[in-house]
């Protein structure tokens, strides 16, 4: 593990050659391009990615970069200040959408005034990717350094500070990490009544009044230009955060009009193109508890330090999260996953609205989830359900990624079914009529091998969607036999002799054996794959054990690729792979029959999650697929783990 990624076999160098293409290629808007890929009669993987207006080009250009990290050193040396390095990215490594991140850092952290004034006045920033010398030096290697990251080195070279895996950004999270070895940081300054107001209304979540606030303050005469150009940006945030999505992205273009000289009008003309780090929900406001600070000191990037947030705490947080980030269509949007081409990702969104709107499921089922939210979440989960069933949201023509969109909708009516306790809105018979009609739509994209596939045939989508299809049949749906069956016939024919699984399926000799290395490459799938076996009584509970024992034992080789967007070794872990196998596992745990055994992996698992949040109580593993995918994923896991008492005899 930790090796370059060398395109060695067919799936590397097929990663090899996308990352490659996105790389030359140009990059193109999205708006017209997309929806003529959407219409179009034959499937595209062709990537349409964004091009930056010439205001959001200018996000972060307020810090005063040095030209090259020489010039850095030597102004350190002269002045006797420390050098801020920015390392947007390593060289060699196979991150996808670098630039996309880096454009996140820019107009994330880099664009708020009082982090720019602390970087200016205190060091001698720099940008700029380390020469092979540095990243041995500085032990900057790819897959254990995740950008984006910066480290803080002294002038005689010696580090003082290195962070990565950023995923999360709080400007007061950021600013503690610049100014924790100053002797004497210059105090925050303290702004206008009105703009303080609406930004204390916004942390407490009364978006309504601090849209109004900052409305009114706009017509204050005392503002300057740069509390102006703040208010309207906040406005935005606090109207995004009431589902009006296009409201706020118009309300970010006017205020980069009206204010083309402030760095947070870069800021917001970034989140107005859709961007920047809010609107795809990297960058939070929320209020961060004192231990939420040492994050990066006490943990890896912006990972909560163990046991900064209590399990009703992660629930709370991440619920009000998910919350805030469904638009007024139902929808959950901020994913920009395109492994599969631009023309997918409206199936993707489909897909995380149905994993969002299960965790929100969940989370309501829950004793102590708080008025606040449980007045919330009904009408939320009602408009996932009409989102995620409105065929005009679902793009017929992909290929790739369209089986997430069916599996993950049929899964989440199968859900509100199964729990008619919970109320929102939608009768029974409209679930029901909703479900039958996605069990046909899901049996309809099986391949002629009787698998399911993403991009590729592979075992674990086939997996994925016969669990889906038996949850369906469990609760009355009427099911194809003969669909079921050669999908059971091409999963059992992938699988190893010793219980492993590949990852694509028809890419290994006939009665493979299986060595410890196929364990070690499919221990994130194998539960998954052995479970789509066993709830159609074609596997064992030995078989089943063991793939759940087997994934415990090696999930380091999953944890490596947490954050890092793409695969990061032969192995084939991505970290897009993470939070699907964590659930998978998790669910695979639930139906173990051998109670100690199941409580034991539950309790190990349980404590792996745990240990995941970020310093604000969410999830995340890839920045492509989000955290809005990260966080549903980490509490359906969570969800898995309280098990059932045992029956009583």
């Amino acid at each position: 593990m930790g090796k370059s990624f060398i395109p060695t076999n067919a799936l590397n160098i097929r990663h090899f050659i996308v990352w490659t293409a996105v790389t030359i290629g140009c990059l193109l808007t999205i708006n017209g391009e997309l929806l003529a890929q959407t219409n179009a009669t034959r499937n595209s993987t062709r990537k349409i990615r964004l091009t930056p207006n010439a205001l959001t080009k200018q996000a972060g250009s307020a810090v005063n970069w040095e030209p090259d990290f020489d010039t850095a050193a030597r102004k350190s040396q002269e002045t006797n200040k420390p050098i801020f390095w920015y390392v947007p990215t390593l060289k060699g490594t196979f991150m996808d959408r670098k630039s996309e991140i880096d454009r996140y850092m820019l107009s994330g952290p880099f664009s708020w005034p009082n982090i720019i004034e602390v970087i200016n006045e205190h060091y001698i920033p720099v940008r700029s990717a380390p020469t092979k010398k540095q990243q041995a030096n500085y032990q900057l290697v790819p897959y254990k350094f995740i950008e984006p990251g910066f480290l803080i080195l002294q002038p005689d070279g010696k580090c003082e500070t290195k962070i990565d895996r950023i995923t999360t950004m709080h400007p007061q999270w950021f600013r503690s990490l610049l100014t924790r070895s100053l002797d004497q940081p210059r105090p925050l300054p303290t702004p206008p009544k009105m703009l303080a107001n609406a930004w204390t209304q916004y942390r407490l979540g009364d978006y309504e009044a601090a849209a109004q606030t900052c409305s009114l303050a706009n017509n204050e005469d005392s503002m300057t230009a740069s509390n102006r150009c703040e208010l309207g940006l906040l406005q935005g945030m606090a109207v995004f955060r009431l589902g009006r999505h296009d409201e706020a992205k118009a309300i970010w273009k006017a205020v980069s009009q009206k204010f083309p000289k402030e760095p947070l009008a870069w800021k917001a003309a970034a989140e107005a193109q859709g961007a920047g780090p809010f609107y795809r929900g990297f960058e939070i406001h929320t209020d961060l508890p004192k231990q939420a600070l040492l994050a990066g000191e006490k943990s890896k990037g912006s990972a909560a330090p163990p046991n900064t947030f209590t399990e009703t705490e992660l629930w709370n947080q991440s619920t009000n999260f998910l919350l805030g980030m469904q638009n007024v269509s139902g929808g959950f949007t901020d994913s920009d996953y395109d492994f599969g081409g631009t023309d997918s990702l409206p199936n993707v969104h489909v897909a995380i609205t149905a994993l969002a709107g299960m965790a929100m499921l969940e989370a309501l089922k829950r004793p102590d989830c708080p008025e606040r939210l449980k007045s919330r979440l009904p009408t939320a989960i009602k408009r996932a359900v009409e989102f995620t069933t409105d065929d005009s949201q679902i793009n017929p023509i992909d290929r790739d990624e369209i089986l997430w969109a069916y599996a993950f909708r049929l899964r989440f009516l199968s859900r509100c079914l199964e729990f008619p306790q919970v109320k929102i809105g939608i009768s029974k018979e409209a679930l029901q009529s909703s479900q039958q009609k996605t069990v046909q739509l899901l049996e309809g994209v099986q391949s002629r091998g009787g698998g399911w596939y993403h991009e590729y045939n592979n075992p674990f989508v086939t997996a994925t969607a016969l669990v889906a299809l038996e949850e369906a049949n469990s609760l009355g749906a009427k099911i194809d036999s003969t669909k079921i069956e050669k999908g059971l016939q091409s999963l059992l024919s992938d699988r190893f002799a010793n219980g492993a699984f590949p990852y694509s399926s028809g890419r290994r000799k006939r009665n493979n054996e299986g060595t410890e290395k196929d364990f070690a490459a499919s221990a994130g799938r194998m539960p998954l794959c052995e479970l789509g076996l066993f709830v159609w009584d074609k596997s064992s509970d030995t078989a089943l054990n063991n793939a759940v024992k087997k994934s415990l034992d090696f999930h380091d080789n999953l944890d490596i690729a947490l954050k890092y967007d793409d695969h990061t070794s032969t192995l084939a872990y991505g970290g897009f792979f993470f939070w699907y196998d964590m659930r998978a596992r998790s669910e695979t745990i639930r139906n173990l029959k051998d109670r100690e055994l199941q409580k034991r992996c539950a309790e190990i698992q349980k404590s792996l999650v745990m240990n995941l949040p970020e310093l604000d109580g969410c999830f995340v593993d890839s920045h492509e697929l989000g955290r809005v995918y990260g966080t549903a994923m980490a509490l359906l896991s969570l969800a898995n783990c309280e098990l059932a008492e045992p029956a009583q005899p």
